[in-house]
């Protein structure tokens, strides 16, 4: 009798937090979308984690006064239009998700209404902008997209809207049919390393 109370005073010890070989416990926290977690093992605890991630890059030189000025053009403009690329961005996809099993007539009536309402939103905004904050806006979604401006304006506003501001665009000297291509010009490439659109 005494030796079962002994076995049991000692499975009911080791199965306690003090005695065990091994617990666990993670605790979570997440600000902004960086997390920490503790994990406890054998009385030992650890922290794990994950933090935004940043660039590191040597100081650039510039060959010239010029070439430094346009740098800090292009990351001065990446600044003020990255909101707008964002919202851009989710809302071409939300449409895309949205109108993919509509006819072709339901598809433009239910655009031609989105595109009203952003245009009531963002007139203002979007209509006082540099050709430069044009530039990198456009550069900015057909970079994330992965595909020219031409084909986002033909997909949600048709082929006809497309031709006129592809013409519109060659006026100002840019092709919309041309599309982001990394290396044509590094200046604009380094200034768009430093945003995120949610791990795309």
């Amino acid at each position: 009798m005494k030796k079962n109370r002994l076995l049991f005073l000692f499975a009911l010890l080791s199965a306690s937090p003090v005695f065990a070989q091994t617990s666990a416990r993670t605790d979570t926290l997440s600000q902004g979308g960086a997390w920490a977690r503790m994990e406890v093992e054998n009385g030992d605890t650890t922290f794990v984690m994950s933090l935004w991630p940043v660039k590191i890059a040597a100081k650039r030189n510039f060959k010239d006064l010029d070439e430094q000025r346009m740098y800090y053009r292009y990351v001065r403009a990446a600044r003020k239009v990255y909101p707008y690329a964002l919202q851009a961005i989710a809302m071409y996809e939300e449409i895309q998700d949205q109108t993919a099993d509509m006819s072709k007539r339901k598809k433009r009536r239910f655009i031609r209404k989105e595109h009203k309402e952003l245009k009531e939103d963002f007139k203002d905004q979007i209509k006082n902008l540099s050709k430069t904050e044009g530039k990198v806006l456009i550069k900015m979604i057909e970079r994330e997209l992965n595909q020219p401006f031409y084909t986002t304006i033909k997909d949600t506003r048709g082929g006809a809207t497309a031709t006129y501001w592809q013409t519109m665009g060659k006026f100002w000297g840019y092709d919309l049919k041309e599309g982001y291509k990394s290396g044509a010009n590094p200046l604009l490439d380094d200034a768009l390393l430093d945003y995120d659109f949610g791990g795309r």
